[in-house]
């Protein structure tokens, strides 16, 4: 279980690269989904190359279908979740939509518990009404962007938490399942970056080559910079992370360890570096959630 615990924090780790470089995008008005579109094509390609390695060395290898499908389909969800995120960064408190969004882990969770039979011990239980509570809390804060504009970030928020839910429990379903559970990790993670593909070419690539505008060179750069974060975390650290966690009785910690380290991180980012002045109401939303995640990655 520690090896796993390892694996999911350092990928937690990558994850706050991806939030400050959505921040980022947000702060320099890019269009957030030709990025992170640009790094999904580029993520799906080399593992793509890299299967085909495989293929040619006759190294041994599985990956049913059904999970391949599963990591697509969380793929397509998670593609819209950053892109309502983005645009809810535009408008409000990125420390705010971040917390918001990542909450949306409690899915994982949650479809441990109710489909297969994961421990809901009382005090785990309430790790997941402190994370309600504090997305709840985090909605209702004001801070000087809604002061100025509204609340019109929370509901872009609120979407992107739904849609994080849903890509959580389709990411961690084939960790459950003994024939799955041990599929090559290139297998998933191209299927989830693919599913990415799909989003970008049914959102953003079509108003690309019409308006034949592809992204300047920042847009470029940063997007191979995000392909690194993220096609790491997943071939190299979560998705073998998450499957010792499942052996051990309990894979629906995966999202909730690694999110909470996700959360805390581009916390201190937004306080330290963007230097964001939260409201108390908001900050205490953001501690209730991050509260939330230590309790449910507790083992009780």
């Amino acid at each position: 279980m520690t090896s796993g615990l390892l694996l999911i924090i350092i990928a937690g780790i990558c994850w706050i690269g991806a939030g400050i470089i959505v921040s980022a995008c947000s702060a320099r008005s890019w269009n957030y989904n030709i990025v992170q579109g640009l790094s999904y094509l580029g993520a799906t390609l080399i593992c793509a190359l890299l299967l085909i390695g495989k293929a040619v060395s006759h190294s041994s290898w599985e990956a049913p279908g059904w999970s391949v499908l599963a990591s697509c389909l969380a793929g397509i969800a998670n593609f819209y979740a950053f892109d309502f995120t983005a645009k809810a960064m535009q408008r409000g408190p990125n420390g705010l939509v971040w917390g918001i969004m990542q909450a949306g882990m409690i899915g994982s969770f949650l479809m441990g518990v109710i489909c297969f039979g994961e421990k809901a011990a009382p005090l785990r239980l309430l790790g997941l009404v402190l994370i309600l509570i504090g997305v709840l809390t985090m909605g209702l804060s004001k801070d000087e962007k809604s002061a100025a504009g509204g609340k019109n970030w929370i509901l872009p928020s609120l979407i992107a938490f739904l849609l994080v839910m849903t890509t959580h429990c389709c990411n961690t379903l084939p960790s459950y399942f003994p024939e799955t559970a041990g599929s090559d990790a290139l297998f998933r993670t191209m299927g989830l970056y693919f599913g990415g593909v799909i989003g970008f070419a049914l959102t953003t690539l079509p108003g690309m080559i019409r308006e034949r505008k592809f992204g300047g060179r920042g847009e470029w750069i940063t997007a191979g910079i995000l392909m690194i974060l993220n096609t790491s975390a997943s071939v190299f650290f979560f998705y073998k992370g998450l499957d010792l966690l499942a052996e051990a009785g309990c894979g629906g910690l995966g999202y909730p360890v690694s999110i909470g380290v996700c959360i805390v991180g581009f916390s201190l980012y937004s306080l330290l570096i963007l230097k964001e002045k939260i409201a108390r109401l908001g900050l205490a939303g953001l501690i209730s959630v991050c509260m939330g995640i230590i309790i449910l990655s507790i083992r009780w």
